[in-house]
Order: structure tokens, then C-alpha cells, then sequence
């Protein structure tokens, strides 16, 4: 079980280190934006007419989504002067299985450049996104217990909401062209080159109870998937673990499309996008099974005979040490080298958008942003395709173009976790783009509290990009 735990924690560790660097996940406030030429990520047909090319340096961007926060956890008692964990608050939190998401990007290198009535953009981008979840019947669980579950009614513990993490790279090509004055498509493939993966593949643990209650049954089957660049090795002698890179090219390939389009007049604009649609990553190299070690996992609890506990007026220790045993028996697990080649998809994003041109300088408008997250999608030759989440933003922009160099733009937004609904969420962002030649920008997005401890969503993003060449006014 110990090596089990730091395979974990190395896993959680890199997902640590890349959320130090950059994270992104899309903000409906740079999608908003007329000037910042990375909104075309979020939709290929998206390009800026006021420079011949673009080179955008390497960005800043973190994401948070969670049904926890500080206060949901903790509570401060102010006659007893402490502070407690309150875990009916938790319990509510999680009732609705939500997941803890955080999603990472590394926006290394991008290109765009406008020939007219086309325009083409590369990119190159490392990724990082990473789940955490409450099973549902492990809530039910421990808020209701087992009392009212017997016989066939079996509570599950463990399910694949639990955990998920991968990190990837992708480099991108998009087309586009303007089909009119008005109307403009584009596409774009991503190659995706996977670094690690820890997946759900059938895990389960689940608890039966007798109906005269006489008895509760678990049974437990660990199979998750483990695949990485990065061999991990503990020293028998030590006990000391350490991490090294196996190889910076990993055969780890995957494909992935976006389309999208954008009718735009002087009085309006509509817009549509679907982003990562595609089978995801195929994961082939360095492939590792973590499963459970023994065929007959299960463990029947029939109850502690009091009587033999003491032992002339001491515990005896031996006795509880056999359902201690038993119990840990029950998470032995065994990781086995060279398992089966799997898929896992990216999650697809739909985006949708209209804005209305009040004057030439101030616009408003309605922006959509939803997320499929399609858990595992192939093992070996089976699919097993699902949906097991949806997220989604809907956010009112507002947008301010100050002379040619200046544009203000700000939200509210109302988003959706997994069923569960955030009312207000505020956002404030700039770009500033003094000489045409360079532009800095800052965008703060989905703020669910200002408290910073007290969020539960956020979104930021800082980056420079740099033009080449003049094109049409703003």
C-alpha cells in the first residue's frame, strides 16, 4: 500500500509543479475580448484584423473549480475560541458529486499569421488536468450510514469520480478564411503527445450489508491505469523515493479537431465553437496496471466478541490485529508492468456567443462555455465511453475599446458543476496595446468570493504578445 501512496503523491506532486508554472482553462472574458489574439483558442475562426501577424509569448494561467472551500470545511467557534471542521457542511458540499477540478496550460509559443482572406496560427502548449471527487455512496455512507441499506441495496464506496489526472503536450495548426465580409470559418488539428495518466479502469469497492444485519460484506477490486514518462524507484535501502524522466518522447500520440465560426457586422457579431473533439490520447508506452492482489477480495465482518478482547485485565492486541489484517488483506494491491493500450478523451467544449456593437467603442452581449467530460473512452477493444461530468459558464460581457490601445472588459457569470449551480460570479479583465507593437493583458475571471480562502472559482490570466505589420482599424 505504501508504494501505492507514492505513486499517488509523485502524481499529485506533478500536477502541483505544473500549476506553479501556468494553468488555462478557458475564460468566457478573453473569449469576449476584439483584441487579444489567444481567443482564438477558444474558437479557430476568431483572428485579430488590426496586425498582418502575431507571436504570443509564453502565458499565465490558472483555474480552480471546487464545491469546497475554507469555510465549507472549517468553522470558528467564537464563544469556545476554536476552530472545528464541520462535516455535515462537507457532506452537503459533496452530496451532489461534484468533482475538485483544476486544469493547467503552459502556453509556450504562438503564431498567427493573416494573408487576407485567410489566416493561419500555430501553437505549442503543455497541459495538465487533474479530478478529484466524493463518490456519492461513500457520502451516503458516512452521513446516513448502513442501517436503511440490506440485502441487495448495496452502498458503493468507491467509484470512478474519484480521481483522474493527466498531463499532456499538444501542438496545434488552424486555418481559416473569410468566406465574405461578414462570415468566417475555421479549423484546427492538435497532436497530442501524452506524459502521464492515472486513470480509472473498473476500481469498485462496495459494502453489503445482511438483511438481519447480522453481517456487512466488502468487496473491493482495484484496476486503475498508470502510465508515465517518469520512472519512480524506491531504494529498499533506504526507503527513499525518487523520480526521473524515462523519455521526453513518448509514443503516447493522440488527434483532436476544433471548428468553429463568426458572422460579424458593424452592429453585431455571432459566434459558435466546439474545441477537443476526438478520440483524445492513445496511451501505449510505459503502461503500468495497478490492481488488487489477490482474486478473493472480499472480507465478511460478523462482529467483535467482547469476551476475548481482554485478557486478564489487559487488551489483547492479538485478537483485534486479525481484523486489522484482514482489513489491510483488502487494499493489498500489485502493479503490473505492460498492460493493455487504452484511450482517454480530452474534455469537449461547446462555446457559443453573441455581442451586440452599441457604439464603436462599447459593445455587450451573452457568452456560453460548457464542458463534456467523457471519463475513459477505450481499453484493449473495449469501449467504455461515458459521460461523468458536465460544467458549464454563461456570462453577461460587457466591452470597453478605449482610443487604439485600451479595452476594459467585465462579467458576471452563472456557473454549473455537475448539477450544482453558482449564481454570481463576477469578472474583471484589460488588454493594453500601447504602439500597436506589443500587448500586455491580465484577465480575472469566475469569482466566486472575493475572500480568496472562501472561492470555490477562479480564473486568471496573464500573458505579453507581440504584432508584426498593420492591418484594418479596430
Amino acid at each position: 500500500m505504501k508504494r501505492f501512496i507514492r505513486i499517488l503523491s509523485c502524481t499529485l506532486a506533478l500536477v502541483a509543479i505544473a500549476m506553479t508554472n501556468n494553468a488555462n482553462a478557458q475564460s468566457n472574458i478573453m473569449y469576449g475580448s476584439s483584441r487579444n489574439p489567444l481567443m482564438n483558442s477558444a474558437n479557430p475562426a476568431f483572428f485579430p484584423s488590426h496586425a498582418r501577424a502575431y507571436l504570443a509569448l509564453p502565458n499565465v494561467n490558472f483555474n480552480l473549480s471546487s464545491p469546497l472551500a475554507y469555510s465549507s470545511i472549517f468553522n470558528y467557534d467564537s464563544v469556545e475560541q476554536r476552530t472545528f471542521i464541520n462535516a455535515n457542511k462537507i457532506l452537503d458540499s459533496l452530496s451532489n458529486g461534484e468533482q475538485m477540478r483544476l486544469g493547467t496550460n503552459i502556453h509556450a509559443l504562438g503564431l498567427g499569421i493573416d494573408f487576407g482572406k485567410f489566416f493561419l496560427t500555430l501553437s505549442a502548449q503543455a497541459k495538465v488536468d487533474f479530478g478529484f471527487g466524493m463518490p456519492k455512496g461513500l457520502v451516503t455512507f458516512i452521513n446516513d450510514g448502513n442501517y436503511n441499506h440490506t440485502g441487495d441495496d448495496v452502498i458503493e464506496l468507491l467509484d470512478g469520480n474519484l480521481i483522474g489526472a493527466r498531463v499532456y503536450g499538444e501542438g496545434a495548426l488552424g486555418f481559416g478564411i473569410r468566406l465574405n465580409d461578414y462570415l468566417t470559418v475555421g479549423a484546427r488539428v492538435k497532436m497530442l503527445l501524452g506524459y502521464l495518466d492515472l486513470s480509472n479502469a473498473g476500481s469498485s469497492l462496495t459494502m453489503t450489508t445482511a438483511p438481519d444485519y447480522s453481517s456487512l460484506r466488502a468487496d473491493m477490486n482495484l484496476n486503475m491505469n498508470y502510465t508515465s514518462a517518469i520512472d519512480i524507484t524506491t531504494d529498499t535501502n533506504t526507503n527513499q523515493t525518487s523520480a526521473t524522466v524515462r523519455t521526453y518522447m513518448p509514443k503516447n500520440l493522440g488527434i483532436n479537431f476544433d471548428l468553429g465560426a463568426r458572422y460579424a457586422t458593424d452592429l453585431f457579431e455571432v459566434s459558435a465553437s466546439i474545441v477537443d473533439l476526438g478520440p483524445g490520447i492513445h496511451w501505449t508506452d510505459g503502461i503500468k496496471r495497478i490492481v488488487s492482489a489477490r482474486d478473493d477480495n472480499s472480507f465478511t465482518f460478523t462482529g467483535v466478541n467482547v469476551s476475548n478482547i481482554m485478557q486478564g485485565g489487559t487488551l489483547d492486541s492479538s485478537y483485534t490485529q486479525v481484523l486489522i489484517d484482514s482489513l489491510t488483506a483488502l487494499a493489498e494491491y500489485k502493479t503490473i508492468d505492460g498492460g493493455d493500450a487504452y484511450w482517454t478523451a480530452i474534455p469537449t467544449k461547446v462555446n457559443l456567443g453573441g455581442m451586440l456593437h452599441i457604439t464603436p467603442g462599447v459593445s455587450a452581449g451573452l457568452l456560453f462555455h460548457g464542458e463534456f467530460d467523457r471519463g475513459l473512452v477505450k481499453v484493449g477493444d473495449v469501449f467504455k465511453t461515458k459521460t461523468v461530468g458536465f460544467y458549464s459558464r454563461t456570462s453577461a460581457i460587457a466591452r470597453v475599446n478605449i482610443h487604439e490601445w485600451v479595452e476594459v472588459v467585465a462579467s458576471a457569470s452563472v456557473l454549473t458543476n455537475n448539477g450544482h449551480w453558482n449564481w454570481f460570479n463576477p469578472g474583471i479583465g484589460f488588454t493594453l496595446t500601447p504602439f500597436r507593437a506589443f500587448q500586455i493583458y491580465a484577465f480575472l475571471d469566475y469569482i466566486s468570493n472575493f475572500y480568496v480562502i472562501d472561492a470555490k472559482e477562479v480564473n486568471l490570466s496573464v500573458g505579453l504578445n507581440l504584432f508584426f505589420g498593420s492591418g484594418s482599424t479596430y
